[in-house]
């Protein structure tokens, strides 16, 4: 429904010479859609503009309106119902701003299971108390045990941009993962077909699956030692942005015999620490890969690891994006 007045976290400013050109085809007269196409996913505009939340000069506007260099754009956002029920949480909030909320996701709490209570209502009951009338839509998934970094876009036109710069790969997520046995490769990227396995609980490599990238680089050699739960207590004990492990991609064969080296490596056989930049979003992505290259995270006992009594090690430790209002990057370190 249509507004009259901003809110904070309403979209709001003033049509520059910049915007006319960068929006500017073959004709003379620039529309409002161009412009907004050179900004923002044309998708998550539609229910905005159907909405009348779309503004020129304070008057409601339609996609083929003319706009011109000093014309105020106001994209008022739309009040929605919280779709979870909300349950009190002890959230540990890492970064918020008008369009995302960045909390730290501890083990043993799945992010929005049915029929069970999990980080959705706690993120439902921390909008309900600060007001904010929005869906809880999670732009990441992490696995009951993974903890770290869980990203909630606030609107639907956050979750599209946030959403493109994930498929673009602007939108960076990292990792630490501690691995069973001595990786001797430094660094690798490992892109793998990767698909629901016939017990439908377990994924796999298979020639038919979805093509998969998980880039990793060694930051720890354990030999002949136990291994410890450290990977979910880190603070910062890597600075991510130093080495960049964007590995250049060889050509990668698909259907070839990639050799699965299901062989255990057992905790006498020491243990490897591993930073891990994630390319694409399968399930189970990162357990899967390791696994199949014979170094399956430590305690994962579904992927082939030697039971540990504690879950599995991974840690979502780093995101990085541009900021969809500021053009600022922005790094979120759990």
């Amino acid at each position: 429904m249509a507004r009259k007045t901003h809110r904070p976290d309403d979209i709001l400013w003033t049509v520059n010479a910049a915007d006319i050109e960068a929006a500017r085809s073959e004709k003379t007269e620039v529309t409002l859609g161009a412009v907004l196409d050179t900004r923002y996913p044309r998708k998550s505009l539609v229910k905005l503009f159907e909405e009348k939340l779309i503004h020129i000069n304070g008057h409601k506007a339609t996609p083929k309106d003319i706009i011109s260099e000093g014309d105020e754009i106001w994209i008022a956002m739309a009040k929605e119902k919280i779709d979870y029920e909300p349950i009190e949480m002890d959230l540990h909030i890492l970064y918020e701003d008008d369009d995302l909320l960045i909390v730290d996701k501890p083990a043993g709490v799945t992010v929005n299971s049915k029929d069970q209570v999990s980080l959705a209502n706690g993120v439902a009951y921390y909008f309900k108390e600060n007001g904010i009338k929005r869906k809880v839509r999670f732009l990441n998934r992490l696995d009951r045990d993974t903890t770290g970094c869980i990203v909630i876009a606030k609107s639907g036109l956050a979750q599209s941009l946030y959403q493109q710069q994930m498929d673009d790969n602007t939108f960076e997520k990292w990792y630490m993962a501690a691995v069973e046995g001595i990786v001797e490769v430094d660094a690798d990227s490992l892109v793998l077909p990767m698909d629901r396995s016939t017990d439908g609980i377990h994924y796999e490599v298979n020639p038919k699956g979805k093509e998969t990238r998980t880039d990793y680089s060694v930051l720890c050699r354990h030999p002949s030692q136990p291994v410890d739960n450290s990977v979910h207590k880190l603070v910062n004990s890597v600075d991510i942005a130093q080495e960049n492990v964007d590995i250049e991609l060889q050509n990668v064969d698909k259907h070839g015999a990639n050799v699965d080296k299901s062989v255990h490596n057992s905790q006498k056989c020491g243990y490897t620490e591993v930073l891990v930049r994630l390319y694409t979003g399968k399930t189970h992505q990162i357990r899967v890969a390791f696994s199949h290259i014979g170094h399956p995270l430590v305690g994962d006992t579904l992927y082939g690891a030697q039971p540990t009594g504690q879950p599995f090690q991974l840690r979502a430790q780093k995101v990085v994006f541009t900021h969809m209002r500021t053009g600022e990057r922005i790094t979120v370190t759990a």
